[in-house]
């Protein structure tokens, strides 16, 4: 009798490609055109899955657990007309990553400190320190809209302010119920803006508690 024909070898699976620095992992994913309202990324605190919608409606999918802990909340991604980056905040920071997923057949290696230049990943000659300022350069350069837009603004305002001005700004925001940002602090100084401050029109403010 012929022999059995030999079943075909599973496809080798991808290393996923990243870098970091002492408080967060970076996974830049290389594809072009990716449509942001049709995808999804979703973060718990030891895994991370993704599903990129393409512009030929496939789905790019990532779904790892990851090499050590993240804090979901402070995690982000980022689209980009040629790329997609999904950047994890560190749960432990400090603490360099060999891979970005944990192999479930090997307990992860002891932690290494990260040193002030952080350590490429494996395999991999690309310079990632000038990748990371490019990458800064275009999260500064990105236009925001609406109330994103107006955070950004009100946050570069205040990080370039001084001590009077931050007053200002704190006092006249909290005080007036978020309807007032004023940078002036001789003014803002005598108001009141609890007793002058008016809900817009059709609504009343009420105090609670």
């Amino acid at each position: 009798a012929p022999a059995a024909a030999a079943a075909p070898a599973a496809p080798a699976k991808k290393t996923l490609d990243f870098y970091q620095t002492a408080t967060h992992v970076t996974i830049p994913v290389m594809v072009k055109g990716i449509v942001k309202d049709d995808s999804t990324v979703e973060f718990t605190k030891n895994s991370v899955s993704a599903s990129l919608r393409l512009p030929s409606g496939a789905d790019h999918i990532i779904d790892v657990d990851l090499f050590d802990d993240i804090k979901p909340e402070e995690s982000r991604v980022f689209y980009r007309p040629s790329k997609v980056e999904i950047k994890l905040a560190k749960a432990s920071p400090g603490a360099a990553w060999a891979a970005v997923e944990r192999d479930a057949a090997k307990p992860p290696p002891p932690q290494a400190a990260l040193t002030a230049k952080p350590p490429r990943p494996y395999a991999s000659k690309r310079d990632w320190d000038s990748i990371d300022r490019d990458l800064k350069k275009e999260e500064e350069e990105e236009t925001p809209e609406g109330e994103e837009a107006l955070n950004k603004l009100f946050r570069q305002i205040y990080a370039k302010a001084d001590e009077k001005t931050r007053m200002a700004m704190n006092k006249s925001f909290q005080t007036s119920g978020g309807t007032v940002l004023s940078t002036n602090w001789g003014e803002v100084a005598e108001k009141d803006y609890e007793k002058e401050r008016q809900a817009p029109e059709g609504m009343e403010w009420r105090k609670w508690g």
